[in-house]
């Protein structure tokens, strides 16, 4: 994974990159490295999704994945609530996964994440859920998108650092959760959930096998 030969995957007949692409990329560079895998989509209005590889362990065992992380979200602000600023909510977001491999199926997801806020004239902002009609993935039976916020320092500075036109961008994590989690969300509110993630480990890269907590 972490070879010094990078591969750079372009799909699609989307042109080459903007200056906020290239600008954000320095900024993800900085605290990422090169990315190993660029997913650049159909056309322009394609989010690009990039994949920075990683071990996730903080011992000296091995524990490989990648941050994918996407790249175009930020260039439009979402639209949101009156009460948004009061929140801390910025207008500008983009996604970031940590996933085992950047699938096809995971690529097309945070893809579609990315552009749901603008599909439904909308925002996401840490604590959001998107209930889907059915699993978005077809090896985990979890329906449930969550957003939270980076947990790794690294992530976090990358946040903090992150600009466009001068706005804050937020980063925000993306995560599957069950129906029963979903439910517990709703009637206890997120709180006393990420406590019980915190209680369960909750693992850091997506595992599509995680038995629900609840």
């Amino acid at each position: 994974m972490f070879s010094s030969i990078r591969r750079m995957i372009s799909v699609g007949s989307r042109s080459e990159p903007g200056a906020l692409e290239r600008q954000r990329r320095a900024t993800y560079a900085a605290f990422l490295g090169e990315p190993e895998y660029v997913f650049r989509g159909q056309d322009d209005q394609d989010v690009v999704i990039e994949a920075y590889g990683r071990d996730f362990s903080p011992t000296e065992a091995v524990n490989e994945g990648y941050v994918l992380l996407t790249n175009g979200m930020s260039d439009r602000k979402m639209r949101l609530a009156n009460d948004a600023a009061q929140r801390d909510v910025e207008a500008r977001a983009e996604l970031m996964w940590y996933v085992r491999e950047p699938t096809p199926e995971i690529v097309a997801n945070l893809r579609w994440l990315a552009q749901f806020p603008f599909i439904d004239d909308t925002y996401v902002a840490f604590g959001h859920r998107i209930p889907m009609p059915g699993a978005p993935l077809s090896d985990c039976p979890f329906k449930t998108f969550l957003f939270l916020t980076p947990i790794i320092r690294t992530d976090q500075q990358l946040s903090d650092a992150l600009r466009v036109e001068k706005d804050k961008v937020d980063i925000l994590t993306v995560n599957l959760i069950s129906d029963a989690e979903y439910a517990f969300i709703k009637r206890d509110g997120l709180d006393g959930f990420l406590d019980i993630l915190d209680e369960r480990d909750y693992p850091v890269i997506f595992d599509p096998a995680r038995r629900s907590y609840l």
